[in-house]
């Protein structure tokens, strides 16, 4: 799976387990997902950053794969000069939201 993929479905894979985890009496175990979760998928985001070339014009890693062929759908992505700043800021502020809220929902849930 490529990188770009990888940065979309990193996280939708840690809400799943989150979700899964239960309800509030498992709030540690959430919180511990949804941080790695974001760690996880800033982790995958680097690469993607580091790989950029910000000489190009156009799109990068990009990624077009047939899904419903009858219709003409398909996942398609791909990456810009902006677009990867933006990808790389929303991961980095995801971890900071998760690491800040950690205290606040023991607090809430009186964990």
């Amino acid at each position: 799976m490529a990188l770009l993929s990888l940065a979309i479905w990193v996280p939708i894979a840690a809400a799943l387990l989150v979700l899964a985890a239960g309800g509030d009496r498992s709030a540690p175990l959430q919180r511990t997902i949804a941080l790695v979760g974001a760690l996880a998928g800033f982790l995958v985001t680097i690469p993607l950053y580091a790989g950029f070339d910000a000489a190009k014009a156009g799109m990068q890693f990009v990624e077009l794969v047939p899904w419903i062929e009858r219709f003409n759908v398909n996942y398609h992505l791909g990456m810009d000069n902006i677009s990867v700043l933006f990808v790389l800021l929303n991961y980095f502020i995801t971890i900071l939201m998760m690491i800040a809220s950690w205290t606040m929902m023991r607090i809430a849930l009186g964990v």
